[in-house]
């Protein structure tokens, strides 16, 4: 297993691969075969500040795509996809705006796939060469507009409402993980991906038959159940956690005026 995080620092975006609790930058892009590290960690006057770990040009999310969600009633052949915004990214422990017309939000914890190379009608025997590494992913979203369009775009796809992180992590099976979410400390989700309908790496072969994906675009494979009655409000602080991934931790604040 390998971890890599992408940081603020002197003011850019810095790719890392952490070892140690050290954070060492990387000499090569990211979507290399065989990365190069430098030998010398970042130095850190505080702790740092994680960007999302992606390089994202689309945002695409899955819904329906656990058993327990669904239940036996499922009618679809397949999960809804649909897009999340690129002003929805931030980071681990980085601020969620809650919007002045929202009366209910909630979160959901998501497995995320980060794309490697560009691809289109991927098969599932080689899904897994597209796949850059897996991240944490927290599809937050807006209750009340959900109601009021019928359908997902807004609702999801608000400033802020997409969380990553902390770490992109390569290197390991994704399909039996443990993961959960926490409201200031309360379980709100707990399953495993072993529950997803389609696996991550379906979800790659799947979105790939509809759009081309670019090295460093996001799959958002899903959610268990226990979402839509965990309510986030101002003052809140929400965590997804995925095992051998990470944890990622985001404060929920209202939104400012420009």
């Amino acid at each position: 297993m390998e971890q890599y995080a992408k940081i603020l620092y002197g003011n850019q975006a810095v790719w890392c691969k952490v070892i140690d609790d050290k954070y060492y930058p990387l000499k090569s892009s990211i979507f290399e075969e065989k990365i190069l590290v430098s030998y010398k960690p970042v130095k850190f006057k505080d702790e740092p500040v994680f960007l999302p770990p992606c390089e994202a040009r689309k945002v695409i999310a899955l819904a329906y795509n656990y058993k327990g969600l669904v239940g036996k009633k499922n009618k679809y052949d397949e999960p809804l996809i649909f897009f999340k915004s690129l002003m929805g990214l931030i980071g681990h422990k980085a601020v969620v705006s809650y919007p002045p017309f929202a009366k209910k939000v909630w979160q959901e914890v998501e497995l995320t796939v980060v794309i490697k190379k560009r691809c289109k009608n991927v098969s599932l025997k080689t899904a897994a060469q597209y796949v850059l590494g897996y991240t944490c992913g927290n599809d937050i979203t807006c209750e009340n507009i959900l109601s009021r369009d019928w359908h997902l775009a807004r609702s999801k796809g608000l400033d802020t409402f997409c969380p990553l992180g902390p770490f992109l992590v390569k290197g390991i099976d994704p399909d039996n993980l443990a993961l959960s979410s926490y409201i200031n400390g309360k379980t709100t989700q707990s399953s495993s991906t072993a529950d997803m309908i389609i696996s991550a790496r379906q979800s790659v072969a799947l979105v790939s038959k509809y759009f081309t994906l670019e090295p460093g675009d996001v799959i958002l494979t899903g959610t268990p159940a226990g979402a839509t009655d965990a309510v986030i409000r101002p003052g809140d602080t929400v965590t997804a956690k995925i095992e051998s991934i990470g944890t990622l931790i985001n404060y929920i604040k209202k939104e400012k005026k420009l």
